[in-house]
């Protein structure tokens, strides 16, 4: 066997490794776009707007936030959407018994004479 008979072994591909690069890109890029978001929402509470206008903002950039972060940090985006229905089916109930244990227990349907009496 001679000097020119050796063939190198290819090194296997960087597919992998380049995936995982630009998902960790893609979840610094998030992380930075997620604190210039809390940055506008803090100084939007500040601002002297009218009062509808900045809860309205502020619901849909904190919407945006949870969708954003459910959607990337618990790799959702990168799963079936059989997964992604079930997690948002879970979403829904809870939040619906969130809703619904607040209409049970407003000011309007507890008796606070009743509970303070004791």
């Amino acid at each position: 066997m001679t000097d020119n008979d050796y063939q190198p072994v290819p090194l296997a591909p960087d597919s992998h490794k380049d995936s995982e690069t630009e998902k960790y890109h893609t979840f610094v890029n998030l992380a930075l776009g997620l604190a210039a978001i809390t940055g506008i929402e803090l100084v939007l509470v500040y601002l002297p707007f009218n009062k509808a206008l900045i809860f309205t903002v502020l619901i849909t950039l904190s919407l945006f936030k949870f969708v954003a972060v459910i959607a990337w940090f618990m790799h959702l985006i990168y799963d079936k959407l059989i997964l992604t229905l079930a997690f948002g089916t879970g979403l829904s109930i809870a939040t619906g018994t969130f809703i619904a244990l607040g209409f049970l227990t407003s000011r309007g349907n507890v008796d606070m004479e009743a509970i303070t009496g004791f």
